[in-house]
């Protein structure tokens, strides 16, 4: 598949990985739109994107909300013409013992990470099977293989995404639409200062760029047709936090 002139949504597109994952996107030649709940911020990279000689729409959104997901699909519709490639990297999920899980918090960390993914790709799923095929990018995670200390919601979400994705991957092939899950381990993004403070030097050296995760993107989209990859591992050498049981860790 070609990236150049073709039109793709990127939810949680505001920063970290979704910025990176749209403004690689876009220098690659796609039309995107920019999805997030902020128009402030999904301004700023838009207009970085138009400054770099690409195209971006800036479209907020709340990918819990079926009305709001409908109306990102048309809204993209209407201003592109079609919709190519979806990738859903919106999240949330901070830590919390099982004591300190809110029925709120894990409401909340499963509307955004699971039913997020899902309102979406049911949103674009018709316009994809109208035109012939498509791609959709599901951003995984290792608590997603892996159980986390703390993080109970968020394990389960993640875990929901896999099963979403490989089931997904099975029924839609037949149309044509690919379905891809990156799984990458920790991530330099501004999510883990927000939630665990300011992490020691040694951690953060061992995470990942999110225009690693980008790449990937990318480099799933251009496979050809004939190639379907399900899954795809992202790790470092080591876990940043040591954890025992990742398959990520050497």
């Amino acid at each position: 598949m070609e990236i150049e002139g073709k039109v793709a949504i990127v939810s949680g597109a505001s920063r970290g990985m979704g910025r990176a994952i749209a403004e690689k996107l876009a220098g690659a030649g796609a039309r995107v739109t920019l999805v997030a709940q902020g128009r402030a911020a999904l301004q700023v990279v838009a207009d970085k994107i138009a400054a770099e000689g690409g195209q971006a729409m800036v479209v907020p959104a709340d990918v819990r909300s079926l009305a709001d997901t409908e109306r990102m699909a048309r809204a993209t519709c209407e201003r592109w013409g079609t919709i190519d490639i979806l990738v859903n990297c919106a999240f949330w999920g901070p830590p919390a013992s099982i004591e300190a899980t809110t029925e709120d918090l894990w409401d909340r960390t499963l509307d955004t990470t699971l039913k997020g993914p899902f309102l979406c790709t049911r949103a674009v799923v018709p316009t994809m099977k109208e035109k012939g095929g498509g791609r959709i990018v599901n951003i995984g995670s290792r608590a997603g293989k892996v159980g986390e200390d703390n993080r109970t919601a968020y394990c389960a979400a993640k875990w929901g995404l896999e099963g979403l994705s490989a089931a997904l991957s099975i029924e839609l092939l037949a149309d044509n639409i690919h379905v891809h899950l990156i799984t990458p381990a920790a991530t330099e993004t501004p999510w883990w200062t927000e939630v665990a403070g300011e992490l020691p030097a040694e951690a953060r050296a061992r995470m990942i760029p999110p225009d690693t995760i980008a790449q990937a993107v990318q480099w799933v989209l251009t496979q050809p047709e004939r190639v379907h990859i399900p899954d795809v591992l992202i790790y470092n050498f080591r876990d940043p936090f040591e954890g025992k049981n990742s398959p990520f860790a050497d």
